[in-house]
């Protein structure tokens, strides 16, 4: 089944450029997080958010996806365990965002990490006809990351002309 028809209405989708581009969107104006926050939602994905300001240790990050995503028990609070664990994820209507919030309090290593694995995740259920895309939500609009997936993380639709 393919995750999208190959259409020009298609083609508008904020979903479908996200995708076409990468697994993952940067945000620093919340006034476009909002507006595409609201258009996920309207489109029937489920959206989990995350307060990376809570995130001040690598376990509070692994207890809080443990339990929004609700990972098993015997989740080992690791990247190797998370990878997996992203894998079995169950994805209802059109698709899953994690919206990350302040995610540039993450530790620069520890995030780089969390990337990869989140894109490769995505890539993963992309495979089996079924959209996880993630939104970062940072307060530094010149924090830049490595690309992950093979795909760099780039801006959002609203915000990349206004780059400095």
């Amino acid at each position: 089944m393919a995750v999208f028809e190959n259409t020009p209405e298609e083609w508008q989708r904020l979903d479908w450029s996200i995708l076409q581009n990468g697994y993952i969107c940067l945000y620093s104006r919340q006034e476009f997080l909002l507006i595409d926050t609201m258009w996920f939602r309207k489109a029937r994905y489920r959206v989990l958010e995350f307060d990376c300001t809570a995130w001040a240790e690598e376990q509070a990050m692994h207890d809080d996806l443990k339990q929004k995503l609700r990972f098993p028990d015997t989740y080992a609070s690791t990247f190797g365990s998370l990878k997996e664990s992203l894998k079995e994820i169950t994805i209802t209507g059109k698709g899953m965002v994690l919206l990350l919030h302040h995610f540039d309090q993450v530790e620069k290593e520890t995030a780089q990490i969390l990337l990869d694995i989140l894109a490769k995740a995505s890539q993963w259920h992309l495979l089996l006809g079924q959209r996880l895309l993630t939104l970062l939500q940072i307060d530094d609009p010149k924090v830049t990351y490595e690309p992950v997936g093979a795909r760099p993380v780039v801006w959002n639709p609203h915000e990349w002309l206004d780059l400095p």
